[in-house]
């Protein structure tokens, strides 16, 4: 198994304090959302699959704070909280949730494949991982013979890293120099497969090497220090200075998905981490010693973030279902569906 990470003392306030304020609501309302999500789906309220983040908050959030409005996210299954950090909706993440009009993806391709191009510019999920790599990099070499001054970024976990597309785009990158960063965020477990038997060297961030760019290593539940790395790879990348692999090292509280128990972690591993390294909590205490933020005002905190939790599901539920005469749009460009306004009058019950 991958050797732990220790949580070192979070540092002076590296940010102005506004700043710090939006990354504890972001962690929250990550937080908040995945244990209401997860109920809701237990309940048979929610249709589909879930795949859990809870723990690993501060992977998603201190990356994704790193980047800027233009530069470009890409992202798995289970990073909906990185998306949320560069500015999705809410609202309209929730009624993609339900299979909605008003979901970013128009209620087409299920709860777990979100994006929004078009204005965020996070790149909607497709499976086969890490099928995010290639994509960026992609974006980033055209970024690159633009000259503009972007950065694409793209997430996978632990498991992806022995896929040859993970080699080929970190390799393509390296070569060209291309305005990327790599984040691998280490749950320590692919699916059940424990680190060890996933990869030979120490850690992930190491085999950077063989590629001739950096390598860092984070502890997942520190959400500056893992902000601070992604923020200097980003503007590394942004001056020309090419890729950074940077691995988060966290362990997720739940399993693959809604229906796996995840019983193959050690009981002893999971207490250690939702005791010790909760990545939410850790940061909420530290704000608070700070003198940042009040126990009231944080408490005011969960209270709003609850209202936009319900003002959401509200929004989802009242949304109408996509029109069925409308299935055969969008597969192209030229008719200029995803441009125009999608027809409303598929109703709000399910058949």
């Amino acid at each position: 198994m991958a050797t732990d990470v220790s949580t070192p003392a979070i540092g002076t306030r590296p940010l102005p304090d506004e700043r710090l304020k939006q990354i504890l609501f972001m962690l929250k309302l990550a937080r908040y959302f995945d244990e209401r999500i997860e109920a809701l789906y237990r309940q048979g309220r929610l249709p589909g699959a879930i795949y859990s983040g809870r723990g690993q908050e501060g992977t998603h959030v201190g990356v994704a704070s790193a980047l800027q409005s233009d530069d470009s996210l890409f992202v798995t299954h289970r990073d909906l909280t990185a998306q949320l950090a560069k500015g999705l909706d809410l609202k309209r993440v929730m009624a993609q949730f339900w299979g909605r009009i008003d979901g970013y993806l128009r209620g087409r391709d299920g709860n777990s494949h979100i994006g929004d191009w078009s204005s965020n510019r996070t790149f909607a999920v497709s499976s086969h991982l890490p099928i995010a790599y290639p994509v960026a990099c992609g974006a980033a070499l055209a970024y690159q013979r633009r000259g503009e001054r972007k950065v694409a970024m793209a997430i996978c976990g632990d498991g992806a890293t022995s896929n040859g597309r993970w080699h080929e785009a970190i390799n393509t990158s390296a070569v060209y120099g291309l305005p990327v960063v790599w984040i691998v965020n280490n749950n320590q477990f692919a699916y059940s497969t424990p680190n060890p038997l996933e990869f030979h060297t120490p850690t992930i961030a190491e085999r950077a090497a063989a590629y001739g760019i950096p390598g860092v290593r984070v502890d997942g539940a520190d959400v500056l220090e893992v902000h601070g790395a992604a923020l200097e790879a980003v503007e590394r990348a942004r001056d020309g200075g090419g890729p950074t692999l940077i691995e988060s090292v966290s362990l997720r509280w739940r399993g693959h998905a809604g229906h796996d128990p995840a019983k193959y972690v050690p009981a002893e591993l999971l207490e250690h981490y939702m005791a010790e390294k909760d990545p939410v909590k850790n940061f909420e205490e530290w704000m608070i010693a700070e003198g940042i933020v009040t126990k009231d005002d944080v408490e005011e905190l969960a209270g709003r973030i609850e209202a936009e939790f319900e003002a959401g599901y509200e929004y989802a539920l009242a949304s109408p279902f996509p029109e069925p005469g409308e299935v055969t749009k969008g597969l192209w460009v030229e008719d200029g569906y995803w441009t125009s306004e999608p027809g409303r009058g598929g109703g709000t019950e399910a058949i």
